[in-house]
């Protein structure tokens, strides 16, 4: 949690509290994003930055209770280009680092299967924030995370222009 500022640098402490390892052994939103809500009382835009390769069965009503309350929502989630063409050829043992579990993977047989369900994945995280009404970006980790920050803050301003140019009564 970071609270928010109208300072230059805040960007670049943001950026540099990204930087940092994260707590814990597993993807785990449900307590975060209800720390948020007992935290932040006035209407903020609040950015998730997660793979969200995680259950999604407790997100749904946590985004929808912060959309409830009326803060603006964007969501990147940050996947590896591998994570989703899965481009292995041979056999090889994999690692999850988040719980050191591995597993003995022949990519010929386990790729149809791997791609499926991230597939079906990924698809109801699209679901989900759509249906919340979140702003929603999926992000491979080959590209810089502030840049896409910057594009979806440069957009939100444009649209917050035109909407403020539509509502201006007429010249008489």
């Amino acid at each position: 949690w970071l609270p928010a500022r109208h300072r230059a640098g805040h960007l670049r402490r943001f950026l540099q509290h990204l930087e940092q390892p994260a707590a814990g052994t597993a993807t785990e939103l449900t307590l975060p994003l209800q720390r948020i809500l007992d935290l932040v009382h006035r209407r903020s835009l609040m950015v998730l930055v997660s793979d969200l390769l995680a259950p999604l069965d407790d997100l749904a009503p946590a985004l929808t209770a912060l959309g409830a309350c009326g803060h603006e929502m964007i969501v990147f989630q940050v996947l590896d280009p591998a994570e989703l063409s899965f481009p292995f050829q041979g056999p090889a043992q994999f690692r999850d680092v988040e719980t050191g579990h591995s597993l003995y993977v022949d990519p010929a047989v386990g790729r149809k299967r791997y791609l499926e369900r991230l597939r079906g994945h990924l698809e109801a995280i699209d679901r989900v924030c759509q249906e919340t009404g979140i702003s929603f970006r999926r992000l491979p980790t080959d590209r810089p995370l502030e840049l896409a920050l910057f594009d979806f803050l440069s957009e939100r301003a444009r649209r917050r222009a035109f909407a403020r140019r539509l509502q201006r009564p007429a010249a008489s």
